[in-house]
């Protein structure tokens, strides 16, 4: 019987049509359903609904995506606004970091879509993190560094992460240079071609537009090198826990056949 409050349904789902006319599809033991009837549940009710209703995707959200998408509004604005300005077009300050930063912060959309489970993992781009191969690389590196260095903190599994903790702050970079749209657009002489921004404000926006870029940018190189750090760590562990799990044939093959002297000091020590 159903072990699942209102999950009936589900068997459906799979499409199983064989009316099994030899009698080949055997009815499970009673120590078998008894074996099966004691096991913990495997799917709660809400789990069952789900996939009842084949209704398993908007679980997740990119936390910064907004933000992140203003930004990249205002980059292009300004950079439409100075490309036919004679004093602020291609080979002005503004105009390359308008541009960097557009590039910049389509780059951290993407990024932080595979952080926040947007983007699942498919097994390709392996060095980039994804929700779940960093999650998972993380927990176990909070396991062995717990061991090893004492650390009570998630931050071996937040290394990975960090662009999504970083929303107020964007935020208020974001908020400081949507302001320089309509600075610059009023600045602009339309019979001339030329702005009239002094060199001062001209260098400000700049800086704003650079300190905002080096913020998404290092931000995103930082999670993506602290990723394959995390991920070679794991990996290294992995090596040395199946050498410390050796079998005695796998010993008796080490110590006389395959083994270098380090790896005979390791196993027999």
């Amino acid at each position: 019987m159903p072990t699942v409050n209102n999950a009936t349904g589900l068997y459906t789902i799979l499409g199983y049509n064989f009316d099994d006319p030899n009698g080949y599809v055997q009815v499970m033991s009673a120590d078998t359903q008894s074996h099966m009837n004691s096991m913990p549940a495997f799917i709660t009710e809400w789990q069952a609904t789900d996939i009842k209703n084949d209704d398993v995707g908007g679980y997740y959200y990119n936390s910064v995506a907004n933000v992140t998408q203003s930004v990249w509004n205002t980059a292009n604005s300004i950079i439409s606004l100075t490309a036919d300005i004679s004093n602020l077009n291609t080979n002005s300050s503004i105009y390359i970091a308008a541009t960097t930063l557009a590039a910049t912060s389509n780059t951290f959309l993407i990024h932080t879509n595979r952080l926040s489970n947007i983007e699942p993992f498919t097994g390709l781009v392996e060095d980039q993190p994804y929700y779940l191969t960093a999650l998972n690389y993380g927990r176990m590196a909070l396991y062995i560094t717990n061991q090893t260095d004492a650390i009570t903190n998630t931050s071996p599994i937040m290394g990975s992460f960090t662009s999504l903790l970083v929303t107020p702050q964007i935020s208020a970079n974001a908020n400081t240079i949507s302001s320089y749209v309509s600075l610059i657009s009023a600045s602009i002489d339309p019979v001339a071609n030329t702005s009239n921004l002094s060199n001062s404000q001209i260098t400000q926006i700049y800086s704003d537009l650079a300190n905002t870029n080096n913020l998404m940018g290092g931000r995103r190189n930082a999670d993506v090198t602290y990723y394959n750090n995390v991920k070679n760590f794991v990996n290294d562990y992995n090596t040395v826990k199946a050498i410390g799990n050796m079998s005695e044939t796998e010993k008796y093959l080490a110590n006389n056949f395959i083994g270098t002297a380090k790896l005979i000091t390791r196993i027999n020590s």
